[in-house]
């Protein structure tokens, strides 16, 4: 495994858990009764299984914080698949200036805009 590939592991890794701990922090200290026992549902649950309950429970004030840790979470899983770096469409190399800009990214420049140009 490259150095880069390990300073990649270590950024998903480090923003795993600030999203982490930013989602128990609003949560704990939510003025809402509902987002409280959210948090206690996910301190009896493990890591692996936040997402399914965020889905589920979750607000759309958490939008952008639960997709951001399901993207950390795919990230991961790559990782330990030796999958890291590899566009999930072609399978070739993602361009390190795009994995660079944004570690959770799934496809390469090619792959990304044919992705766009047939959702237009």
């Amino acid at each position: 495994m490259s150095t880069e590939t390990l300073d990649f592991e270590e950024q998903v890794a480090l923003q795993l858990a600030q999203v982490r701990e930013e989602l128990l922090n609003r949560l704990r200290y939510s003025n809402v009764v509902h987002d409280n026992k959210l948090f206690a549902l996910l301190n009896e649950h493990p890591e692996s299984d936040w997402v399914a309950h965020l889905r589920d429970y979750s607000g759309p004030n958490y939008k952008e914080l639960v997709d951001k840790l399901e993207r950390l979470e795919a990230t991961q899983c790559q990782f330990d698949l030796g999958l890291f770096g590899f566009c999930s469409d072609c399978e070739e190399p993602i361009e390190d200036t795009r994995l660079e800009h944004d570690v959770t990214v799934q496809r390469c420049q090619h792959c990304e805009s044919q992705l766009k140009s047939r959702a237009q």
